[in-house]
């Protein structure tokens, strides 16, 4: 195996997709100036920068599932000091990715077919990793929400994602 192969092509799919979804948070992290980090729509909703690094922290849950075979949310580290700066948050994002793409790599056969036990009960290896996915493309709807309250300037990668017509300034729109 090289360093970029996985144990099925389901898991290097699967990689892919992650690197595309992943990518679109670090440009949106770098994209940003730190002050409007902190931004936040309302008091009982996370800052910017706390979501971000809530994503990352929840990316360790499910990377610690994949070797124990059980998810287990109370282990989330909460890394809160990384909330002080963009660039060691996404040290700590890019860390995370590593770290995740060298236990996919690195799975037995017996890892791959081991099912992942949650509070709703078993669900496989792919299934495990899709919520993962699915947690970070949540939070991407989630920031866009934000920077819309907040009038913030979404990177272009976001715009033609997602297809933000929306996002011109109003004074533009026909």
């Amino acid at each position: 195996m090289t360093g970029e192969d996985f144990p099925t092509p389901e898991l290097a799919q699967w990689a892919e997709v992650w690197r595309e979804t992943r990518g679109l948070t670090y440009d949106l992290l770098h994209a940003l100036p730190y002050p409007i980090m902190n931004f936040s729509p309302d008091p009982n909703f996370g800052t910017l920068i706390r979501q971000m690094r809530h994503t990352a922290d929840i990316q360790a849950c499910y990377i610690a599932a994949i070797a124990s075979g059980k998810m287990d949310f109370s282990s989330q580290p909460r890394q809160r000091a990384l909330e002080r700066s963009k660039e060691d948050l996404a040290a700590y994002m890019r860390h995370m990715d590593t770290l995740l793409f060298t236990t996919l790599r690195e799975l037995t056969a017996e890892q791959l077919a081991r099912p992942i036990e949650w509070r709703e009960g078993r669900v496989t290896l792919l299934q495990h990793l899709m919520w993962l996915l699915e947690h970070e493309a949540l939070h991407h709807g989630m920031w866009t929400f934000y920077a819309k309250i907040a009038d913030l300037p979404l990177p272009e990668s976001w715009k033609r994602t997602w297809a933000c017509e929306w996002w011109r300034p109003t004074s533009s729109r026909t």
